[in-house]
C-alpha cells in the first residue's frame, strides 16, 4: 500500500506531500523522457499541445505495462518555457484525473531537439501478489 508522507517542522508545498512509501511486493517501472511527440516524430506547436502529447505518451508506457495513471508516484517535467506551472497543473490533473503522484515541476533553459518544450519522465508502481 502506498502511504504518502509529511515530515513535521519543514515546508511542504500545498497539496504536496515529502515523500511515498511502500512495502509488500511491487511491478515497479521507471518511465523516461516523454516529450510532445506524436510516434512519427512530429512535434506540434506551442506548449500546451506538447504537455498534453506528453502526457498521453507517458500513460501509453505504462499502460503498455498494465499500469494506470492511479499507479504513477512519481512526475518530473522538465519545461523550457517559463511560467508555465498552472498550465502544467491544469493538463496533469486533466490527464491523470485523481491519480495522486509526487509532482516536480522544473524550468530548464532547453532540452535535446529545440522544437521540443516539455519532457516527462516518471514512476509508477503497482502490487503483486508474492
Amino acid at each position: 500500500m502506498k502511504r504518502f508522507l509529511k515530515a513535521p517542522g519543514i515546508f511542504a508545498a500545498p497539496g504536496q506531500p515529502h515523500a511515498l512509501a511502500h512495502g509488500q511486493v511491487f511491478k515497479r517501472v521507471l518511465i523516461g523522457a516523454q516529450v510532445g511527440a506524436d510516434p512519427a516524430g512530429n512535434v506540434p506547436e506551442g506548449i500546451e499541445a506538447q504537455l498534453a502529447l506528453a502526457f498521453d505518451n507517458l500513460l501509453a508506457v505504462i499502460g503498455a505495462v498494465q499500469l494506470n495513471a492511479g499507479d504513477l508516484i512519481k512526475i518530473t517535467a522538465f519545461v523550457v518555457v517559463p511560467g508555465s506551472r498552472q498550465l502544467y497543473q491544469s493538463i496533469c490533473e486533466r490527464k491523470i484525473g485523481g491519480a495522486t503522484p509526487l509532482l516536480t515541476y522544473v524550468e530548464i533553459a532547453g532540452l535535446g531537439d529545440p522544437r521540443w518544450l516539455v519532457s516527462l519522465e516518471g514512476e509508477a508502481i503497482q502490487e503483486v501478489s508474492p
